[in-house]
């Protein structure tokens, strides 16, 4: 194994490091729409081309370039139950509404997978989402973790979700690394460029008549004082949008303004350089794996063959895989403060915990480098649960603001919402994520 630290990690965000897709102008000369999304990630991607598929008008504004907000920051794994566990989310919600959770999660992947597909294959483009379907594996490798995981899994099977049980014995026919119990869930999760998918969505969106401006934020938003009338939307460029709706979807910097309850979270991802053709042993169909208890671990393959190595939230770590992912925080805390890699002796150590955290997993892989590091900060409603529907106090505005691991499934959830918001159809959604809902208020 090559211990040796590599010089061209970079402390960026991975997903955007490369060549930008498009760019497009700011905004010079006021408009007129039936809809203005504010908001340039990937669900205001996804909601300005929903929206334009039903023939409405609409105007997209971002205050950066596209898809360099949150989406930025966004793992390239996605999980129908968004990260979370029926033990989760029966603390907030009851089962009913859980199991009605993961199967929302479930048909927004598929929903994601036709999309993908459809923009991969229509757009000739140099790039693409390269969405792949995979399984995904809860596994814990702590014996007192085993009733809970359990529990979990009944859960899941009485529900008829596709799973099994993996014990000790039988993991060790499949994975190269030790662990007490796991559920590997069918075609439960996916691997997708995020900031592809929303360049690709916005393409499309331009070709069906969507105005998309860049380096455009909103500087105030004058929602009409009753359902008739337009929204009114100032901006930096001293240009004025009047909207006969407006989709806010902005992430956490929209929740930091709405929210008065937050929970404040942190995402750390590190990123391996191209594994070339190597498939790792051990790793069956490069499935999604994730550790059962906080704080949550994530390993994934990306869409362009690299090792994807995550951490959810800023809690203490565990043993066991927890204690490498530990060391490896050292490393972000280093670059945050500046440093740059190769520069630093002790920097230099824990340059090689990426390798050594693979190795943990999968031994049979001869050489890793870390080509990124990123940490990024965002926050989230207290109940976890996305922002998306009406508030009566902000007429003719939508709220679609998602954020943190099921970002993406939350922006399906919040796409198909507007629309239907829109065209004044009832969407259990607007109930379940209603932004005056109890647990925000």
């Amino acid at each position: 194994m090559n211990n040796q630290p590599s010089n061209c990690a970079k402390p960026l965000p991975y997903l955007t490091a490369g060549s930008v897709p498009r760019q497009y102008p700011w905004l010079s000369e006021d408009q007129s729409c039936d809809v203005c999304v504010v908001g340039g990630g990937v669900t205001g991607a996804l909601c300005a081309l929903t929206l334009a598929e039903t023939g409405r008008s609409v105007t997209l504004i971002t205050a950066h370039e596209i898809g360099f907000g949150d989406t930025s920051a966004l793992s390239t794994a996605v999980e129908a139950d968004r990260g979370t566990t029926f033990t989760e989310l029966t603390r907030i919600v009851s089962m009913e509404q859980a199991v009605k959770l993961y199967g929302m999660g479930l048909a927004a992947l598929d929903e994601l997978e036709n999309l993908c597909h459809s923009l991969d294959n229509a757009s000739g483009a140099a790039f693409a989402t390269g969405f792949a379907r995979r399984d995904c594996l809860l596994f814990t490798d702590d014996v007192t973790e085993l009733e809970l995981l359990n529990r979990e899994f009944l859960a899941r099977k009485h529900n008829r979700f596709d799973c099994s049980f993996i014990s000790r014995e039988q993991a060790r026919d499949s994975f190269s690394f030790d662990l007490c119990g796991g559920i590997l869930g069918k075609a439960c999760g996916a691997t997708l460029h995020p900031y592809h998918l929303a360049h690709l969505c916005l393409m499309r969106a331009a070709e069906l008549g969507v105005n998309i401006f860049e380096h455009t934020a909103a500087t105030d938003i004058q929602p009409p004082p009753h359902s008739e009338g337009s929204v009114i939307v100032t901006t930096s460029t001293r240009r004025t949008i009047y909207a006969e709706k407006l989709i806010l979807a902005t992430g956490s910097e929209g929740l930091r303004g709405i929210l008065s309850r937050r929970l404040r979270r942190r995402a750390a991802l590190v990123i391996s350089h191209p594994l070339m053709d190597e498939t790792p042993g051990g790793w069956p169909g490069q499935c999604v794996i994730r550790t059962f208890r906080s704080p949550k671990q994530i390993y994934s393959f990306t869409p362009d063959g690299r090792i994807s190595a995550e951490c959810a939230d800023r809690r203490p770590f565990a043993d066991g895989v927890g204690a490498a992912m530990r060391r490896l925080t050292r490393r972000f805390h280093l670059l945050r403060s500046g440093q740059n890699a190769g520069q630093s002796a002790d920097q230099s150590g824990t340059l090689a915990r990426l390798e050594e955290s693979v190795d943990y997993l999968f031994p049979t892989i001869a050489s890793i480098k870390t080509d990124y590091v990123f940490e990024k900060d965002y926050v989230t409603a207290p109940d976890g649960l996305p922002l998306i529907g009406i508030h009566r106090d902000y007429n003719n505005c939508i709220f679609a603001l998602t954020g943190g691991r099921g970002a993406l499934i939350e922006a399906q959830w919040a796409a198909q919402t507007a629309a239907d918001i829109c065209e004044e159809l009832f969407n259990e959604n607007m109930v379940i994520f209603s932004p005056m809902r109890e647990s925000v208020l």
